[in-house]
């Protein structure tokens, strides 16, 4: 039987995946050919157009020699080592079953993928049967994309005939144990997961508090991603299930047609091809079981997390309750202690009051003081107006009264007096008025000294005190 394989580009360990990393490698004048070559539906091309779409199936209602040929789309779920544990935090949206699943526990992404296969054979025995077989996974999971590869090969090693070789149910058989692998792989992974968030929750010590509640809300996300994946899982083992009764039914009504084109030899091919697809059955079975016990054991952990959420909402209550009661009582020795304070303002605005009071008495005393000492200062000023008098006076009159005398004194007239000459007055006047003149003038100049050095002084006192007022309002 010739069999095509074609698949995305298969990255090296040591390689890069190429920018179309993603296309299949077929180009567009090859699918044609290869559409021609091995005689493929239009129904089965539209299917390889929409992948993404629910996966269709196509086998023949009724057996007859010109209809044998069958195609269907398997989908798949493989378990693959993750390369970046941080992708999926930034990527796609777990929730969505059509993406790809991260477990932290084992450290790997379960990815859906689906295997499209196609079968043709000239019921007339005319020509060799051809199959197509078109896988979808990523080309960078190599030994995964290529593994209905090696279990065709060895199952044709094992022929015992060429002819026999082109029995279809070689290559279903290939492709069917291969997602068998991997199906249980994926689910065992899941599985993994699960009692690695049932054992973290029955470890948690609830008096954490807050720091659980972060890494529970986590735990949270990653259990509803779970089920949700889950819940594909049934949908998307359901059609293999009804895939492999296809199948069944197919090999049952074809296997006379085989048994005429020599690709099978008697009853006893039939038995051990309802065998095998019995024994593919019951592992299906198996893992149908198994993934509701996954299904259930995600419930459960899904309650003992919320158990573990009230545990710990108790505990904060708690713990709050206790903070409460301790601010409480802080508050109220605070209320205490704002009393003693408050009754220490009293006696200190009450002394003060007093000091105040005392102050003003003081200040009316100045005050008065300062009226008395006005009082004595505008006396003053009258007894210095009295005694400049009394001073003018006495300079007016103090020259001529010392002169006469001196005039008057006997060396300067012997016995008699110099009045009793009238004739020497002129000398008691010259000496007079200059000396009272320079009397005068002497008096003038020292108080034009005294009143300057006052207004210096008053100047002075005006300048610092301006300075003392600037420096206080700054």
């Amino acid at each position: 039987m010739l069999t095509f394989f074609i698949n995305r580009h298969l990255v090296r360990a040591d390689e890069e995946s190429p920018p179309d990393a993603n296309r299949l490698r077929l180009s567009t004048n090859a699918f044609q050919l290869l559409r021609h070559h091995c005689h493929l539906s239009v129904s089965f091309t539209n299917a390889l157009a929409n992948v993404e779409y629910p996966s269709p199936m196509c086998f023949p209602s009724r057996a007859t020699h010109n209809n044998l040929n069958f195609w269907f789309f398997l989908p798949t779920r493989v378990q693959v080592r993750c390369r970046d544990p941080k992708a999926h935090v930034k990527g796609k949206s777990q929730m969505n079953p059509i993406n790809y699943l991260h477990l932290d526990a084992p450290n790997v992404d379960v990815r859906g993928s689906k295997i499209a296969l196609h079968f043709w054979v000239d019921g007339g025995g005319r020509g060799s049967p051809k199959a197509v077989v078109v896988n979808f996974q990523d080309g960078r999971w190599r030994r995964v994309v290529e593994e209905p590869i090696f279990r065709l090969r060895d199952s044709y090693q094992d022929c015992e005939s060429r002819r026999l070789g082109r029995d279809p149910i070689y290559l279903q058989m290939s492709v069917f144990n291969s997602a068998l692998r991997w199906w249980n792989n994926s689910l065992s992974s899941v599985d993994d997961q699960l009692i690695a968030y049932e054992e973290a929750l029955l470890r948690q010590d609830l008096a954490a508090g807050g720091d659980l509640l972060q890494l529970n809300a986590k735990t949270n996300r990653s259990l509803h991603c779970i089920a949700a994946h889950l819940q594909r899982y049934d949908s998307e083992l359901q059609l293999f299930s009804n895939i492999l009764d296809q199948t069944r039914s197919y090999n049952l009504t074809c296997h006379r047609h085989f048994v005429h084109l020599l690709f099978r030899r008697s009853e006893q091919d039939l038995d051990w091809v309802l065998t095998a697809l019995g024994r593919v059955e019951s592992m299906l079975i198996v893992l149908r079981t198994f993934r509701e016990e996954l299904q259930q054991k995600a419930s459960n952990v899904m309650s003992l997390l919320v158990d573990n959420n009230k545990g710990i909402s108790d505990q904060l209550v708690v713990q709050t309750g206790i903070m409460m009661h301790k601010i409480l009582e802080t508050s109220r020795d605070q209320a205490k202690e704002s009393l003693n304070i408050a009754a220490q303002t009293k006696q200190l605005t009450e002394q003060t009051a007093k000091v105040l009071h005392e102050t003003q008495k003081e200040t009316e005393a100045s005050r008065q003081l300062a009226i008395q000492s006005q009082r004595l200062s505008e006396e003053m000023m009258k007894d210095s107006v009295a005694m400049k008098t009394v001073a003018l006076v006495t300079v007016l009159f103090l020259p001529g009264t010392s002169f006469a005398a001196i005039l008057a004194m006997p060396f300067f007239t012997g016995d008699s007096s110099p009045f009793d000459k009238p004739d020497l007055i002129w000398v008691w006047v010259a000496l007079t008025v200059p000396a009272t003149i320079v009397c005068f003038g002497f008096y003038l100049a020292w108080k034009q000294r005294e009143t300057r050095r006052r207004e210096q002084r008053v100047s002075s006192d005006d300048v610092e005190l301006s300075m003392i007022t600037q420096t206080s309002q700054s």
